[in-house]
């Protein structure tokens, strides 16, 4: 990849949702359509009302965990020395100001 990408860009972001939204818009057609070919079955329109309510509910749920995901509300809990080995072990032992991370402190 010899493009930077810019920070805070999330690509999945533009795939994944309109993927899904396509899949689950297309299940509840097929929903909407499905009855008008089932003539002589007298629960016709229960089954287009399930196959439609059974995407909204589906959409909804993966939307949901989806976006969730974007912003986390807690992230892992480390030990300082842990952090500490990590920092050391991935080579970020520069001059950096770290005032902003307690757990990293100016070595």
């Amino acid at each position: 990849m010899s493009e930077e990408v810019e920070a805070g860009f999330n690509t999945s972001l533009y795939v994944a949702v309109p993927l899904v939204t396509g899949f689950w818009l297309i299940v509840a057609a097929v929903g909407l359509i499905l009855p008008f070919f089932l003539k002589n079955n007298k629960n016709r329109g229960v089954i287009g009302v399930s196959i439609v309510l059974t995407a909204i509910c589906c959409y909804t749920f993966w939307l949901l965990a989806f976006l969730t995901q974007l912003n986390p509300l807690m992230g892992p809990n480390v030990e300082t020395n842990v952090a500490a080995h990590i920092r050391r072990a991935w080579g970020g032992l520069g001059d950096e100001d770290n005032s902003e991370y307690p757990c990293f402190p100016n070595w």
